[in-house]
């Protein structure tokens, strides 16, 4: 008989807010982005939309770490 293993990644309340922070960023970003972009580089813009949206995405889940992790 074997026992339930324990997960090894935990899932805090940090890394959720950090999560739903980054979610929320990108999909916010990715229409002006894209908006932009079609009038810049229209043959590539759904890609570089995209990749404007996922730096602000991770620029949101740094911050929101951040922030999160300092309150009590």
């Amino acid at each position: 008989m074997t026992s339930a293993s324990k997960p090894n990644a935990r899932w805090t309340k940090d890394k959720a807010g950090a999560t739903l922070a980054a979610t929320t960023g990108f999909f916010f970003t990715n229409p002006p982005a894209l908006e932009t972009t079609k009038q810049l580089i229209p043959d590539h813009a759904h890609i570089a939309a995209a990749l404007a949206s996922f730096a602000v995405a991770i620029l949101a889940y740094w911050v929101g770490l951040c922030a999160l992790r300092k309150l009590p």
